[in-house]
């Protein structure tokens, strides 16, 4: 479904559960990540880009001072939220934290209604909950008046959410992909420093973006845990952050052992894959990036230790059945790959690897 027809449906679903038409109405994109994972929260570089895929917002005034209206396409359901309330492990706090931290202060003992309408799957890696806090953010933006939010603080206000309303400690790769990307551009970004620059696409290969079919949740603490395993990597190295060190004090890192060694070594390598990956980009050669795919989803596997059986499958039988390039993407234990094919080659990529693997779906060719 294009933006345009997803707008139409989410404005129509508005008029008809709430019998008017709404304020405004915005939308936020997911992303797929090309490489970089598990890197920004350790404020190293990421390598991330938006999809065609996106969460649509319809907000306008509601009926019930201090609580927010709120229906969804997709579930086909409504949810009438306090909006001093409390997180409900639910889709719906993502909008109600946007309510309750976004820098427009919206008067919370006002009553508003919301329509929400997505064609990215959730729990596929590519950032669904990024993309309804962006869209959430806007949308409170919108209807305060502002058509023209600047979109590195809404992805700073949208990590803020995830970070103290969810409770989820991420990095800000995913929000910042998701207000401050282009379409058909990745985005190279120092997490640390928040400079940014955008890097063209290979003109004649595609990246493919391949649900496995293995929903993940992060939010199971598996993600906490890595958070975890890198702060005390810091505490045996000496330093503030991984980003203090790099692939030329793997020695260093290798002797401090145990897990906090491998965790380690997989953030200080992808960094610098991250780092060739644009050079890769800035100069065609399409080979080079696809073999630091791979190299990113075997450190993602023995380092890192965030893919499952399926998602290794698939990478190896992505390269088996053409593709230059294959890893896992996204915050892991599941989701998708994203792959790298010749233009030509992306039809028929695409038939076999779906026939062969039917409880996948490819989620976005750019």
């Amino acid at each position: 479904m294009d933006t345009a027809m997803l707008r139409q449906n989410v404005s129509e679903s508005f008029e008809k559960q709430f019998g008017t038409a709404p304020t405004a109405i915005v939308s936020a994109p997911g992303r797929v990540n090309l490489l970089g994972e598990h890197t920004d929260y350790n404020g190293g570089f990421v390598l991330p880009m938006p999809l065609n895929l996106e969460i649509c917002i319809a907000i306008g005034p509601g009926p019930n001072p201090g609580h927010a209206e709120l229906y969804s396409l997709n579930f086909d359901a409504r949810a009438d939220v306090a909006l001093d309330g409390d997180k409900a492990d639910e889709w719906t706090d993502f909008i109600l934290g946007s309510f309750q931290l976004s820098p427009h202060e919206p008067d919370l003992k006002a009553g508003y209604c919301l329509a929400v309408g997505s064609s990215l799957p959730m729990g596929a890696g590519i950032s669904s909950s990024a993309a309804l806090e962006v869209a959430s953010l806007r949308a409170i933006a919108a209807y305060q008046g502002d058509k023209t939010p600047d979109p590195v603080a809404i992805a700073k206000n949208a990590r803020k959410v995830e970070n103290e309303f969810i409770g989820m400690p991420c990095g800000i790769m995913d929000q910042f992909a998701s207000s401050v990307g282009t379409h058909n551009m990745a985005l190279f970004l120092d997490t640390q420093r928040l400079d940014y620059e955008l890097a063209p696409l290979f003109p004649d290969h595609r990246f493919i973006t391949l649900h496995s079919g293995v929903t993940h949740k992060l939010t199971d603490g598996s993600y906490e845990q890595r958070v975890k395993e890198c702060n005390s990597a810091c505490e045996k190295l000496g330093i503030a952050s991984l980003r203090e060190v790099s692939a030329d004090d793997l020695d260093r890192i290798n002797a401090i052992g145990g897990v906090e060694a491998k965790r380690a070594r997989h953030v200080v390598t992808d960094n610098q894959r991250v780092l060739d990956g644009v050079e890769a980009l800035k100069s065609g050669n399409a080979e080079s990036f696809g073999k630091l795919m791979v190299q990113s989803h075997l450190s993602q596997k023995n380092d890192y230790e965030i893919t499952v059986d399926e998602t290794d499958t698939l990478v190896e039988m992505a390269l088996q059945m053409g593709a230059i390039g294959a890893r896992q993407t996204g915050g892991g234990f599941g989701g998708s790959i994203v792959v790298l094919v010749k233009e030509e080659l992306v039809d028929r990529w695409c038939e076999d690897m779906t026939t062969r693997f039917p409880e996948t779906t490819v989620l976005a060719i750019n």
